[in-house]
């Protein structure tokens, strides 16, 4: 037996183990430390989803519960004042459907966001946590929109007849 045989096939093991780690582009450590960063990120972006539907359900929660304050104070108005209870209330019930559809986009988002194969492709994850700032942007607006309309509220619950 030639002794050259045997390094000559490690040589070639420890070439073809080379080119590979090279052909990914890293070598076997760092592949195992960018999978683990990789998981890592999905992990923080699910949170983020979850965070982000949670607030959502709150926001439709809260118009609902305006709309129909606003629904009360409608009864015991007259006049303008009782058409502006009115605006307001429906005002309330859009944000509120509004409110819920997003929700429901979310859940869609946050399946697309679950996919491995969609994960893959660099352009597609970029879009799609776009999208997701996005509606973290929606959601905190529709919030914003609420803190204003309930200021609103409190101003026409003070306000009298004559003013």
């Amino acid at each position: 037996m030639n002794i050259r045989t045997p390094l000559a096939l490690v040589a070639a093991a420890l070439l073809a183990l080379t080119a590979t780690a090279a052909s990914q582009g890293k070598p076997p450590q760092q592949q195992g430390a960018r999978q683990q960063q990789t998981a890592q990120q999905q992990q923080q972006m699910q949170q983020q989803m979850q965070q982000m539907q949670q607030q959502m359900d709150r926001i439709a929660t809260r118009a609902q519960q305006m709309s129909q304050t606003f629904a009360k104070q409608m009864q015991q108005s007259q006049g303008q004042n009782r058409q502006q209870q009115q605006i307001f209330q429906q005002m309330c019930d859009s944000i509120g459907t509004s409110a819920r559809e997003t929700r429901q986009n979310m859940d869609r988002l946050h399946q697309m966001l679950q996919d491995p194969i969609l994960s893959r492709d660099r352009d597609m994850q970029r879009d799609m946590d776009r999208l997701r700032d996005h509606m973290g942007d929606l959601s905190k607006s529709m919030e914003e929109m609420l803190n204003s309309m309930d200021r609103i509220q409190q101003r026409l619950r003070t306000k009298t007849p004559t003013q």
